[in-house]
């Protein structure tokens, strides 16, 4: 469940008992740069926290703060000379807050309040280390996208790792997209999603929009909602849906083309074509993913014709193929 006790503040000299004590573990040292100590004192705490301070205003490192206890920081470093419109972000939590949704809302905020006191600035960037698959998730479900992976770019405990290149820019955050729960009004939307999932070869004319009504497409949104495992989430920009992401688990006579038992929800995915290759497929299938882990599903799986660019953004959020058919793969994605 989403912890709502938390906010975003400046550090305060009183912080720094509590950064220490929530800093001072291994698991985060690891996936940060070997510059924070290791083990970690409250004398180091004050340290960061007077240096912190010093800084120009507006700040420009700040502390998560949950339940009234520092326990995290976050920060952008700004650039200089060409770069000055770039600034890097880095953060941590204390572990024991792990897991909860708080890092994805606080990068969410620490992004916003960047570009609103900074101007200048343009892009912000962060680069996780190769092996740390959740900021990664964080910062797909706050809307970065992974420009890149710098192969073999650092050394962590004595390994050499990738960086994974995430970045953002301000003028694809002027509209801010939200993503929300399927109600019963919103079955219209969901039959033209159902006709924009449907995979058109370039130069393929489209098929008309009554192809939704023959049965095996039907079944994915045929009273959709009724069904125990139904659920669906669609994103809204400025007041409008923009796309969605359903599941449901086909299991009757006429089964889905990813079926593969009847205990595996199935995946459908659509965006209206102005909001495709922005990031918010990839947004909406980690969302769902974390619904149906919560849920308590072992997998989850769905079909995409081979010619599909989608094939790619599936296999970053974690589905693997494991079967070939003619045109098509079947692909999973373990949730356990």
């Amino acid at each position: 469940m989403t912890h709502k006790n938390f906010e975003l503040r400046e550090w305060r000299l009183s912080d720094a008992a509590s950064l220490a004590e929530n800093a001072n573990n291994i698991n985060i040292w690891n996936n940060l740069r070997d510059a924070l100590p290791h083990p970690y004192s409250e004398e180091d705490g004050k340290k960061f926290i007077e240096m912190a301070l010093l800084l120009p205003k507006p700040a420009t490192l700040l502390a998560i703060v949950v339940d009234e206890k520092a326990v995290g920081s976050i920060g952008i470093t700004l650039h200089t000379d060409v770069e000055r419109i770039s600034a890097e972000l880095g953060y941590f939590i204390g572990e024991k807050y792990w897991n909860k949704g708080i890092m994805t809302e606080i990068v969410k905020q620490m992004v916003k309040y960047a570009f609103a006191n900074f101007p200048h600035l343009h892009k912000i960037y962060a680069t996780p280390f190769d092996f740390n698959t959740a900021s990664h998730k964080v910062l797909e479900k706050v809307g970065f996208e992974r420009e890149a992976i710098l192969k073999q770019a650092v050394i962590k405990n004595e390994k050499i790792v990738d960086l994974h290149y995430y970045s953002t820019f301000k003028n694809q955050r002027q509209k801010s997209i939200v993503i929300r729960h399927f109600n019963k009004d919103d079955f219209p939307i969901l039959e033209k999603l159902q006709y924009e999932a449907i995979f058109i070869p370039e130069g393929v004319e489209p098929p008309p929009f009554e192809i939704i009504q023959q049965s095996e497409i039907e079944i994915y949104i045929r009273d959709f909602g009724k069904k125990q495992d139904d659920c669906c989430l669609l994103a809204e920009m400025d007041g409008k849906i923009i796309g969605g992401v359903w599941v449901r688990i086909l299991s009757g006579e006429i089964k889905g083309f990813g079926y593969v038992d009847d205990e595996t929800p199935e995946f459908a995915i659509s965006l209206f074509k102005e909001y495709r290759n922005q990031g918010i497929g990839t947004k909406l299938m980690l969302e769902m993913i974390d619904y149906l882990k919560n849920k308590g599903h072992k997998k989850c799986s769905l079909a995409v014709q081979k010619d599909n660019y989608a094939v790619k953004m599936y296999k970053k959020v974690g589905f693997e193929i494991v079967k070939e058919k003619d045109k098509e793969y079947l692909m999973i994605c373990d949730l356990q």
